[in-house]
């Protein structure tokens, strides 16, 4: 295929921010896209990991704090959660109990990444009484809620790009960066070692640092 049959199929204004960034070469415009799809796909594999095993650390934190496996409901009808993500929860709720597969596991890998990330807003964190930092007995020293939710977020807000199939590979002005990519990648590291996990616990698992190596190499 050529650039024209990309660009019908993908459409002109998807692909004119890559062709933007390559000064209207086109067969380097192509590469960038195909480099952004190449990233995505083995950066996947790590956010899954790292996302699984983060709402894990909190649901058994608050399993034992409020020693109740149902606490994710009791809690939402206490107002443990903001408006926005009780309703969240309710319409889960809803859609287990349709599909008769209600339980707390299921509920558990229902929620959306935003769901739990939203558990070190200021206002559930003080719901559960400042105990979430728990989950991370290998934070820095003097580490609190305010930076480890920013950051939690900052690593949401690439998964959604992903999970939406848009740009991972441009600074803010629209270059073309690792910068962002590379980024994300030293917080997913840092966090996992935060929950006390070991070095090799991303490690079966596709490493993005050769597709960010080829994205630097793209952008020089």
């Amino acid at each position: 295929m050529n650039y024209g049959d990309y660009e019908k199929h993908l459409s002109k204004p998807r692909l004119d921010k890559y062709r933007l960034a390559c000064n209207g070469d086109e067969q380097r415009t192509l590469e960038l896209y195909m480099l952004n799809i190449e990233l995505s796909k083995v950066f996947f594999s790590a956010l899954s990991l790292f996302e699984v095993a983060l709402r894990n650390a909190i649901n058994e934190h608050y399993r034992h704090y409020f020693s109740d496996d149902n606490w994710i409901l009791n809690q939402a009808a206490n107002g443990f959660f903001m408006d926005p993500k009780r309703d969240a929860i309710i319409r889960e709720e809803k859609k287990l109990l349709a599909s008769k597969s209600l339980s707390p596991d299921n509920l558990v890998s229902a929620l959306s990444f935003g769901s739990w990330t939203d558990m070190f807003s200021s206002y559930s964190f003080n719901k559960g009484n400042q105990t979430l930092l728990k989950i991370f007995p290998n934070r820095q020293k003097g580490l609190n809620r305010k930076p480890i939710y920013n950051e939690l977020n900052e690593i949401r807000s690439f998964r959604n790009s992903i999970a939406h199939h848009e740009a991972i590979c441009f600074d803010k002005q629209g270059r073309i960066s690792a910068f962002y990519a590379n980024a994300i990648w030293n917080l997913i590291q840092k966090y996992t070692m935060f929950l006390g996990l070991p070095p090799t616990f991303l490690q079966n698992v596709e490493q993005p640092t050769p597709s960010i190596a080829k994205l630097d190499a793209l952008g020089t």
